[in-house]
């Protein structure tokens, strides 16, 4: 059988004993009906210092010249297109 995921309350899980029997399994207690999963569940240590990165930038202020820089950035992206490429490859591989 592939893996499968059930989610449910623990009487729904148990309901599902007899086709699991011998079988190994892993239980992920979630929070009560209603409550929201923390943000990091689940995440590894890279992600996790993404995330405080972004929770970061998302919290810093924005004057309103850079908050013009934002909006207007799409825009300027379509009037002015650029490719990014890394620049450790020789010019045969790009």
């Amino acid at each position: 059988m592939a893996t499968e995921t059930l989610e449910g309350t623990w009487e729904e899980i148990l309901e599902h004993a007899r086709e699991l029997a011998g079988r190994r399994v892993r239980v992920t207690v979630l929070g009560k009906p209603g409550e929201n999963p923390p943000a990091e569940a689940g995440l590894d240590e890279r992600q996790r210092r993404m995330l405080a990165w972004l929770d970061e930038w998302h919290r810093t202020p924005l004057s309103d010249e850079e908050r013009q820089v934002l909006d207007d950035f799409e825009q300027f992206r379509k009037e002015h297109p650029f490719q990014l490429r890394r620049l450790d490859l020789e010019e045969d591989e790009a």
